[in-house]
């Protein structure tokens, strides 16, 4: 049974610093605290208002929570003889650093998300916690081919390309239209298009990938869409003006819609089961350690009920 006392004055828990107990271990309120103070400093105007109050108190609260169920699975995961060592942290925190060009630009990174190194390091232990703590839930799950070919055929939208166009364009200013029509004789003459976008593309997030635009998930400006609908693949248009600029457009290629066949997203599907299963393994284990532990809320402003345990189905209400 789930247990939330509210407990004032008794031994042990007139420090101030008290927010919660679970299963006996202190969550301090300067913890509390200090994640509060970040979320202000990121978003200095959410609590604003004549509901910031109100908006407040319930951050604090969800935090707690968030809390509550950090401290239940470290102790899970200590009765289970699950570790993290500062090893397995600084290999976590080693690859993170190589997803920047150097350690100065991570250095910069880390300092504008308000996060010291340390920080960072709590972070990532708990995170490896959880994810060893999950690949032991989970390590007898299996997902079967009955089960990939069902969610297949309920979900075969989902794995339908829809017809489209993939272009590549070159954007100048509009005021830069001289230098569009000099670089478009250069195309029709057999100029390497892409070489040309890179040079002269006023479009910085295509302009690297020789104006490469990719298969389009919503339709282009009209008078783009209509220029490139007008083109066979390989084909090159004219100046095309939009409120951009003018754009030189070639089409690379054209798909009718096609429906994927399973043997193309088996691996897909199975991932995505997984992910679904995995965390409804985990949230039921979560609400397992929840309805058995003994969650003290000594903080009498954030007194809130403890989110309850997906329902039993056996009509009682509690």
């Amino acid at each position: 049974v789930l247990v939330v006392g509210i407990v004032l004055g008794m031994s042990g828990c007139s420090d101030s610093d008290v927010a919660a107990r679970v299963n006996g271990e202190v969550i301090k309120k300067s913890e509390l605290d200090s994640q509060i103070a970040e979320l202000k400093e990121m978003y200095p105007q959410m609590f604003d208002g004549v509901d910031g109050e109100g908006r407040l108190l319930e951050y604090k609260q969800r935090t707690l929570d968030g809390l509550i169920n950090t401290v239940l699975v470290r102790q899970a995961a200590k009765e289970r003889g699950i570790k993290v060592s500062d090893k397995d942290v600084q290999v976590k925190i080693d690859e993170l650093k190589g997803q920047f060009p150097d350690d100065a630009q991570f250095e910069q990174a880390l300092t504008q998300s308000g996060m010291s190194i340390e920080e960072l390091k709590g972070e990532v232990r708990k995170q490896l916690v959880n994810e060893r703590l999950l690949a032991e839930l989970i390590k007898d799950s299996e997902v079967t081919e009955d089960e990939i070919e069902q969610y297949y055929e309920s979900n075969k939208t989902q794995f339908t390309d829809k017809a489209a166009i993939r272009a590549s364009h070159i954007l100048f200013d509009e005021a830069d239209k001289a230098t569009a029509e000099s670089v478009l004789a250069e195309v029709k003459d057999g100029g390497d298009f892409a070489a040309l976008a890179k040079r002269h593309s006023k479009d910085v997030a295509t302009a690297a990938d020789g104006g490469d635009l990719g298969w389009p998930s919503t339709p282009y400006l009209p008078e783009f869409q209509q220029a490139a609908d007008a083109l066979e693949p390989g084909g090159v248009s004219g100046l095309v003006k939009t409120k951009y600029g003018w754009h030189i457009i070639k089409l690379t290629d054209k798909r009718t819609e096609r429906e994927r066949p399973l043997d193309e997203v088996r691996d897909q599907i199975e991932q995505l089961i997984l992910q679904e299963r995995n965390a409804d393994v985990y949230q039921t284990f979560l609400n397992g350690l929840r309805e058995s532990a003994v969650i003290e809320i000594l903080a009498t402003e954030l007194q809130m009920p403890v989110k309850d345990p997906a329902p039993s189905g056996d009509g009682d209400s509690k």
